[in-house]
């Protein structure tokens, strides 16, 4: 099998070496052809050794990561981000799907990254996907959801509620489209958690509080867009009613 050629992109030395290190020890399928301090650098590495996959620290002196992918009009090598944001700053690597390592590295981490990208070796790197991450970096607005073979982009507010399914979870928009994601519930309850506008109702079910339109303790359901209807469980019924009564 042909070896996947890595450039690593970082300011610090001592993460670089590091980088390399794992790489070498638990990732055998990449070779390492060559290292860059900046941006500048960076591009004349790319246009020199054509690596299939960039390890890009994010900030950096001068310029930041992003700016060395707009210097490119197209980007036909994957991107592995790394970054030693926040809780919070992280979530927008997760809703726009792109992969990224947080500083410090884990080795299990790392070589999820790496499979996740030797197997779309290849593919134009998703532009879309870039301008989302860059746009949530301070408020999630929108979204990118696994769809057939490309990733939708749907705005949150737009999102009706999620529905757990067995090890998958069920979004539903509201132009009434289903999108069927690979993630537990307990993922984007997490996902959301900053949001204050997404609500466990029930053991299966988050709702857009912005969505509600009636209340029914007696049955003990909510209405959502177009007569919608979910199951508010006895559990999570005292924190749904102090979202609109507190």
């Amino acid at each position: 099998m042909n070896k996947v050629k890595a450039l690593i992109v970082d300011d610090e030395l001592n993460a670089r070496e590091n980088l390399r290190f794992l790489l070498e020890a638990f990732c055998k399928e990449v070779e390492v052809v060559s290292e860059a301090t900046n941006v500048d650098e960076a591009i004349i590495e790319i246009n020199k050794h054509q690596p299939n996959l960039v390890f890009l620290d994010i900030e950096m002196p001068k310029r930041n990561g992003f700016q060395l992918l707009d210097e490119f009009s197209t980007i036909d090598f994957q991107i592995i981000f790394i970054t030693a944001y926040d809780k919070y700053a992280i979530q927008a690597f997760e809703v726009a799907a792109i992969d990224y390592l947080l500083k410090p590295i884990e080795i299990n981490r790392l070589k999820q990254a790496v499979i996740k990208a030797t197997k779309i070796i290849g593919a134009t790197f998703n532009s879309e996907q870039l301008e989302l991450l860059k746009s949530n970096k301070k408020e999630i607005k929108r979204i990118a959801i696994p769809y057939k073979n490309d990733y939708a982009i749907i705005n949150v507010n737009d999102i009706l509620c999620i529905e757990a399914d067995r090890m998958y979870s069920i979004i539903h928009s509201a132009d009434n489209k289903k999108f069927i994601v690979a993630k537990k519930l307990s993922y984007y309850e997490e996902l959301f958690s900053t949001e204050g506008d997404f609500i466990r109702v029930h053991r299966s079910w988050i709702a857009n509080a912005n969505k509600v339109e009636i209340y029914s303790k007696k049955e003990k359901k909510i209405t959502i867009h177009t007569n919608f209807t979910i199951p508010v469980s006895k559990s999570y019924k005292e924190s749904f009613e102090a979202l609109f009564y507190s």
